[in-house]
């Protein structure tokens, strides 16, 4: 990596200026290349879901979308306390469960992991599934007023990118720094006492239902969200501080002397 000419990251200055800095001015490693902001990297997106269906009949911003990502498999006990927590938290939501790791390895069906009682319940204000979900597709529908989120950086850009509110709760890897990013800049709350990546501690039902229900009645932090988006579509801009390091890096690399 010291020997590039720089390093492009899927970030952008006004989130992490102090970052950047500390990394361009070699606080971080000596000898580092330049570190270059080009995001947050607009979201493709595909085939129209049927998830989409449910939530075009939900109104605007009401829903609270939870997802952990690929990657990270809850204990079957937290999974239902998560789920009783979303029920009686009175919002609406819509679920991505996931108990496995490895996605071979989970093929139970929804009622053999949440319980049939407790599926009966989440139908009434919420949808779970098992199934891939098109998460951008998902964060980008009008419906989707927040989402409760492990903070995988792709997670949290595509936040970002579309204004929705994040309930940060991390569980491995980068995701503490991420969830410690979301509540310095206004995007959304952190509840530590929730653990990192402990699966002994088990959070309560009545705590995920306190929570969720303070996120989505937090219309402060809706807006603070709207701003935030607008902020990362101004870095991608004409004019804006991704699109000029970008160029900026382009006149760099016309100055490399080409072999023949």
């Amino acid at each position: 990596m010291t020997e590039s000419s720089g390093i492009l990251v899927n970030t952008y200055e006004s989130i992490e200026s102090e970052t950047l800095a500390a990394l361009n001015e070699g606080k971080v490693l000596r000898k580092l290349p330049s570190v270059i902001s080009i995001g947050p990297l607009a979201p493709c997106f595909f085939e129209t879901s049927q998830q989409l269906q449910w939530l075009n009949d939900q109104a605007t911003g009401s829903v609270l979308y939870v997802s952990f990502g690929s990657r990270t498999a809850m204990s079957r006990e937290q999974i239902r306390e998560l789920g009783d927590g979303l029920v009686r938290s009175g919002c609406r939501f819509l679920w991505a469960v996931k108990d496995k790791k490895v996605d071979i390895e989970d093929d139970e069906k929804l009622t053999e992991v949440l319980g049939e009682e407790l599926l009966e319940r989440v139908k009434k204000n919420g949808l779970a599934v098992k199934n891939w979900l098109n998460q951008e597709e998902i964060l980008s529908h009008p419906a989707i007023g927040g989402f409760l989120s492990h903070c995988g950086w792709n997670s949290l850009s595509e936040a970002l990118w579309n204004g929705v509110r994040v309930l940060a709760w991390p569980q491995h890897g980068d995701q503490k720094v991420n969830a410690d990013l979301v509540e310095r800049i206004g995007l959304g709350t952190w509840d530590k006492s929730w653990g990192w990546g402990d699966r002994e501690t088990v959070v309560k039902a009545e705590d995920i239902a306190q929570t969720v229900s303070e996120i989505m009645g937090n219309d402060l932090l809706k807006l603070q969200a709207l701003h935030i988006r607008d902020e990362a579509r101004r870095a991608v801009g004409d004019d804006g501080s991704s699109t000029k390091s970008l160029a900026a890096l382009i006149d760099t690399w016309k100055k490399f002397q080409v072999l023949p």
